[in-house]
């Protein structure tokens, strides 16, 4: 990560997002924080933390509460979202009932408005002999690939990934990593994940979110120096999985995750 060249790319200040009738279902709870690019940035936290709704909220699918967003040092605005400069794969991604990964590189293409995308896609998702196999046919890292691939058909500037690996086996998450490695050298990738080991491995800064609220940020490195000596286990390298613990263990113990 070139820090010299690093800029604002995402702005949230007292961000909240509330459900239920009488709003007694805290999703998210005064979130501030300001995340740079280019660089691989980590959200996480265990399931139900907030991580995805936090993403639909920048990605322009959900209208928070209350608070304020900045995307590119400008207000965010949904019926104006810069689709243009931003790439997202969901959690679930939406398939047609037999598409061929070939029809689906075209879709992409055609939406993006990206002329000749569709073997672009289909050759950075290294998919050329299964061009013509339906989607649900692919193994989760073949379908993962292409929706990675397709997702940044347009170059985009920020690409949002929601636990992308989290049904994949070692291998395939492996080579998933990689790939987000290498994206995270020319545009800010969001990388939402609750595998602490996943992250150590793949992400160059992180936030730790636990029950809708920050407990920390910062570079991978910069959190594990602040920690104290006798912070982490003891006879080995203290690695992310030591920091996320030390600094979020008394709210893991309120939500019950700790026990």
């Amino acid at each position: 990560m070139n820090t010299s060249s690093q800029r604002e790319v995402i702005s949230v200040d007292g961000l909240s997002m509330r459900y239920g009738d009488s709003g007694q279902i805290i999703a998210l709870s005064e979130l501030s924080l300001t995340l740079t690019g280019p660089q691989v940035i980590g959200v996480l936290g265990p399931n139900g933390a907030g991580k995805t709704t936090l993403l639909e909220i920048l990605e322009g699918l959900r209208e928070p509460t209350s608070g304020k967003v900045r995307l590119f040092g400008e207000p965010l605005d949904r019926r104006r979202y810069p689709r243009q400069r931003i790439g997202a794969v969901l959690q679930r991604e939406p398939v047609l009932e037999f598409l061929t990964v070939r029809d689906y590189a075209a879709l992409f293409a055609a939406i993006y408005r990206v002329p000749g995308g569709g073997p672009q896609i289909i050759g950075r998702a290294r998919l050329e002999a299964r061009a013509d196999t339906p989607i649900d046919r692919l193994s989760g890292g073949e379908a993962q690939r292409l929706f990675i691939a397709a997702a940044i058909a347009h170059e985009p500037e920020l690409l949002f990934l929601d636990e992308p690996t989290a049904h994949l086996d070692p291998e395939n998450k492996a080579q998933i990593g990689v790939l987000v490695r290498e994206l995270g050298k020319q545009r800010t990738v969001i990388l939402c994940t609750h595998d602490l080991d996943e992250a150590d491995k793949v992400c160059d800064s992180v936030v730790f979110l636990v029950g809708g609220r920050v407990q920390a940020s910062g570079s991978r490195q910069e959190l594990l120096d602040a920690m104290p000596e006798a912070a982490g286990r003891a006879g080995r390298e203290r690695r992310l999985e030591d920091a996320f613990f030390h600094y979020c263990a008394a709210s893991l113990t309120a939500a019950g995750e700790l026990r």
